[in-house]
């Protein structure tokens, strides 16, 4: 069978896999070749929404894309999951922007209870950004999803940009292109720097959004990070690791030896210390369940599935196993457990955090 190309990006069309460069639908694909203009999924709805849908790259893509990134005077602007720092970093990113500026954008701000301080988040993204060998020029929290700090973040880039372009990197499911979409909109409302919906230079690897002053900002496609809690769950279960509303902490007065199960994703061990309570801080329809410590491991293999869910059906059958990280408590700190949430325990306390292989399981000081 003859390859059909992409009349916009160049893709090699296919119908199989939504998440992959070229997918278009099968009616969609019939209909372009009676019309002669064969567009992928991603093309026409930038062409008639001004819409950017992510897609995934190969590590191959990944480095080519990289490279360009680096032999670039660019302006980097990261964007991060504030629920998920762990699974948002890009693998190598630090050795590749070396020389360029990078701009640290905490995505899902809205989802934090009221009580968290916009300080207190912007500190603790800093602090992991130099572990990781990052040395942002400045933080901005938002949310795309609710258009939030929108404004603030046009300036900061226009600010940092110094005339230079821009590219926006970001993992898959950090809603990267939710917040590109609330930029171009934000842009076309209010300066009508974008003149036309039909974005010239559409390449299978970015899009360019062009700026009066004739520089452009590149949308990069999303990269696939493997530590992710989202590889592991169903489309319909994603809801309990990307919370859409402010999160209502949980409050359990907890006994040395309990655990507190979250859901079938995570688990929760105090192990020794003074009773006391423990605040959780996760998605508010997730549910969580306390038990002994003593005989939880045989707990969790018997119920995982049916009372502790997510996972269920397929994703249990492929759910990795929890792998037990322990922490020695002396102040207020919270447990992250990356992609899902955190408990913040008072301390002193001996604790344990297990989370899905390859999925981390860190300390914080406590944000609240």
């Amino acid at each position: 069978m003859e390859e059909l190309l992409c009349i916009g990006c160049g893709a090699t069309i296919q119908t199989e896999d939504k998440g992959k460069l070229g997918y278009t639908p099968q009616s969609a694909l019939e209909k372009g070749l009676e019309t002669g203009e064969l567009y992928c999924q991603r093309c026409f709805r930038l062409r008639h929404y001004n819409e950017i849908s992510d897609v995934q790259l190969t590590d191959d893509d990944f480095l080519r894309l990289l490279h360009e990134v680096g032999d670039s005077d660019a302006l980097v602007v990261n964007v991060v999951d504030i629920f998920d720092f762990n699974g948002s970093v890009i693998p190598g990113l630090p050795r590749f922007v070396a020389g360029n500026d990078v701009l640290l954008v905490g995505n899902k701000k809205d989802v934090l209870p009221k009580s968290v301080k916009d300080s207190k988040v912007t500190q603790w993204l800093t602090e992991r950004a130099h572990e990781e060998g990052l040395r942002p020029v400045d933080v901005v929290l938002t949310s795309a999803q609710n258009k939030l700090a929108i404004k603030d973040l046009i300036d900061k880039i226009e600010y940092c940009r110094k005339g230079r372009d821009v590219y926006v990197v970001g993992v898959t499911n950090v809603g990267k292109s939710t917040l590109i979409n609330a930029i171009i909109q934000e842009i076309t409302g209010d300066k009508d720097i974008i003149t036309t919906s039909r974005f010239p230079g559409t390449t299978l690897d970015k899009i360019e959004i062009p700026l009066a002053d004739g520089s452009h900002i590149y949308d990069t496609p999303g990269i696939i990070h493997r530590h992710q809690m989202a590889h592991y769950l169903s489309a319909k279960n994603l809801k309990y690791i990307s919370p859409k509303k402010e999160i209502k902490p949980k409050t359990y007065q907890l006994n040395p030896e309990q655990t507190l199960f979250l859901g079938g994703l995570g688990r929760f061990d105090f192990v020794a210390g003074d009773k006391q309570g423990f605040t959780a801080y996760f998605d508010n329809e997730l549910k969580l369940h306390r038990t002994k410590l003593e005989g939880a491991s045989g707990f969790y293999d018997k119920h995982v599935g049916s009372l502790l869910v997510p996972p269920v059906g397929k994703e249990k059958e492929d759910f990795p196993a929890l792998v037990k990280h322990e922490f020695t408590i002396k102040d207020k700190t919270d447990i992250v457990f990356s992609g899902l949430g955190w408990i913040r325990v008072s301390g002193p306390a001996r604790v344990a955090g297990w989370a899905p292989e390859g999925v981390a399981v860190v300390t914080r000081k406590a944000i609240i």
